[in-house]
């Protein structure tokens, strides 16, 4: 028994770089969450279909100028020349 918690304390995380990468991946979650659904607009004329990262698929036309595009979804969108982010 005493061998094993031997071995799990060495196992332990503890110079100041691994703190800092924890602290790094901690900011960058942060980040993904506080992100928002944000609002597109199209400037084109015809119908035009793009598929996001989960199968969602957005549908701009003449008729539909305007949708809001899902967070996770937004950097694929920022791709198409004719739809423009609208900032609030």
């Amino acid at each position: 028994m005493n061998c094993c918690g031997q071995k799990r304390q060495d196992l332990q995380f503890t110079s100041a770089t691994d703190a800092s990468v924890h602290e790094t991946e901690a900011e960058n979650n942060l980040t993904t969450i506080d992100q928002r659904p944000v609002y597109f607009r199209y400037t084109g004329n015809n119908e035009l279909r793009v598929k996001g990262l989960f199968d969602i698929t957005y549908t701009f036309s003449a008729q539909r100028r305007q949708l809001l595009v899902h967070s996770e979804d937004v950097s694929v969108i920022r791709g198409y020349s004719n739809l423009t982010e609208i900032k609030e």
